[in-house]
């Protein structure tokens, strides 16, 4: 695992310093986001980072957008934290850092020596856990009120989830980023349909998955486990149901893009009714929904910032 990052991120820092163009030095401002300047260094240091955290590609020219993307992002949300009085503890950084070395199958201080090996400085890797913390800290100051769940809230999701036949799925996912590297949105739909027609004809899945899935779960070959129709949307489960092990699902319009899925396997439940809903699940619903109406709220707010925003390419 580890000897194969190193040559992934080693291959990243050639294919972006061949597509650099000549006159361009390191450290000149390729983006501006309202006042703060995003470098070259910064953007090749990010590329790095992605590819460390599973972004695979063979055209540095995705990389580069993606890593461009993010970094613009994260500086908005920087820019929200500081407007809002907001400042990030160390021990929540390395606790952040902690989280990304776990999504590339390392530990915290092999994660960080395999990016240092690769000219990757500390500083890229604490301002990417630093931006991650500002903004739940912003998330929480925004709309701490509102995404709260209150007792009948929760009693009704239980409910809901055991008017549902009880069943978990092993899953593989390949997620597709709408607008990926300039792509419209019908370009990366007729991708997904693509695919769709390659995999559903026995296409090699993980071979996809390495090839073009931009989600977290890319490093693991697109395994996210065992899921609970507990814990999907109806019509997620709907189409779960409808699939035999080894089937895999037309493209899924999600937020920012498109998945499809490949049924693993799958397994009986047992739900629990509102009345004799566990402590245990009462929290677990709670935390979920805090989750799902605070990541809606999260990304209105970040839509909202880049709107407002003067993002300046060069």
């Amino acid at each position: 695992m580890l000897r194969s990052m190193l040559v992934a991120i080693g291959l990243t820092g050639m294919l972006l310093a061949a597509s650099a163009a000549p006159a361009q030095t390191m450290f000149r401002p390729v983006a501006i986001v309202n006042d703060s300047a995003i470098t070259g260094f910064d953007l090749a240091q990010r590329a790095q980072i992605l590819v460390a955290l599973g972004f695979t590609t063979a055209n540095p020219d995705v990389l580069r957008a993606e890593a461009l993307d993010r970094l613009i992002e994260d500086r908005l949300k920087e820019q929200e934290a500081k407007r809002l009085g907001l400042s990030s503890a160390q021990e929540d950084i390395d606790s952040a850092v902690a989280e990304y070395a776990n999504l590339a199958g390392l530990s915290e201080n092999e994660f960080r020596t395999a990016l240092s090996a690769q000219g990757v400085t500390g500083q890229a890797l604490n301002d990417m856990a630093t931006a991650y913390v500002l903004w739940s800290q912003v998330v929480r100051s925004r709309f701490a009120n509102r995404v709260e769940p209150g007792e009948a809230d929760i009693d009704a999701e239980i409910a809901l989830m055991q008017s549902r036949a009880g069943a978990s799925y092993r899953v593989q996912e390949i997620d597709l980023p709408r607008t990926d590297a300039g792509q419209t949105d019908a370009e990366t739909q007729a991708l997904a349909e693509r695919l769709y027609d390659s995999l559903s004809r026995g296409g090699d899945f993980d071979a996809a998955v390495k090839t073009y899935s931009r989600s977290p779960s890319a490093a693991r070959g697109g395994d996210i486990g065992w899921v609970s129709t507990l814990q999907m949307p109806p019509d997620l489960a709907d189409t779960l149901s409808a699939l035999q092990p080894g089937e895999v699902s037309r493209p899924i319009p999600v937020s920012g893009g498109y998945s499809i899925l490949k049924l693993v396997d799958r397994r009986v439940d047992q739900a629990d009714s509102p009345d004799s809903a566990s402590p245990e699940l009462r929290e677990e619903v709670r935390r979920r929904l805090v989750n799902v109406r605070a990541s809606r709220l999260a990304e209105g707010l970040l839509q909202e910032l880049r709107r407002d925003a003067l993002i300046e390419l060069r």
